[in-house]
C-alpha cells in the first residue's frame, strides 16, 4: 500500500519572512518619526533595492538576495557617511543609482543576457528604480519622500511578481521585502502627507 503525501497545512513559522519585515518595519517607522529626513535617508533605498535584485540575479542564485542586502546596506551607509562628512560630493541616492551599473555589467560579463525576458525585466526594473532614486534626490524633500514611498510601493509590486514566478531572488526574500516595502512606502507617505 501506497502512503499518499498531504501537504502540510501552513504553520505560523513558515511566515518567519513577514515576521521578520514587520519588526525591520517598524524600526523604519521609527526612523520615519524620529529623523524627519525621509527623502534623503529613503530615497537611496530604492535603487538599493534593485541593486540586491541585480546582485542576486548576477550571481545565478536566488538565496544569495541576503547576503546582497547586507553588502548593498554597506554601501548605502558608506555613501552616508561620505556625504555627511562632505568627503565626496556625491549624494547617497545619485550613488545608488550609480551603484546599479556595474551590478548590471556583472550580469551581462555572467552572460545572464541568455534568458532574455528576466535579462530585460532586471533591466527595466534598475533603469526604472534607478531613475526614481535620482528624482527623489532631485525633488524638494516632501516630494522626495512621497517619491521614495511610491518607489517602496512599486518595489513591493515588484517583490510580488517574482514571489509568483519565483525566479531572481528566493521566495522568503521576496516575502520579506515585499512586506517591508509595503509598510515602510506606506509610512513614507503619511509622513509626506502629515508634514
Amino acid at each position: 500500500m501506497t502512503e499518499r503525501l498531504m501537504p502540510h497545512p501552513a504553520r505560523l513559522t513558515d511566515r518567519w519572512p513577514t515576521a521578520l519585515a514587520i519588526i525591520f518595519g517598524s524600526g523604519a517607522i521609527t526612523v520615519i518619526a524620529l529623523v524627519g529626513r525621509e527623502a534623503a535617508l529613503f530615497g537611496p533605498a530604492v535603487a538599493t533595492m534593485a541593486g540586491i535584485y541585480l546582485m542576486a540575479y548576477a550571481v545565478g542564485r536566488p538565496w544569495t538576495a541576503w547576503p546582497a542586502f547586507l553588502v548593498l546596506s554597506a554601501v548605502v551607509s558608506v555613501l552616508h557617511v561620505v556625504w555627511q562628512s562632505r568627503l565626496l560630493p556625491l549624494d547617497p541616492a545619485t550613488g545608488m543609482a550609480f551603484v546599479l551599473v556595474p551590478l548590471w555589467l556583472w550580469a551581462v560579463a555572467r552572460r545572464r543576457f541568455t534568458d532574455v525576458a528576466t535579462f530585460s525585466i532586471q533591466t527595466g526594473g534598475a533603469v526604472g528604480f534607478g531613475g526614481l532614486t535620482l528624482l527623489c534626490a532631485a525633488a524638494q524633500p516632501q516630494l522626495g519622500a512621497v517619491l521614495a514611498g511610491i518607489g517602496f510601493l512599486t518595489h513591493g509590486v515588484w517583490d510580488a511578481y517574482h514571489f509568483r514566478v519565483g525566479k531572481v531572488v528566493s521566495r522568503p526574500w521576496s516575502e520579506f521585502c515585499a512586506v517591508v516595502d509595503l509598510v515602510v512606502g506606506t509610512a513614507l507617505i503619511v509622513a509626506a502627507a502629515a508634514g
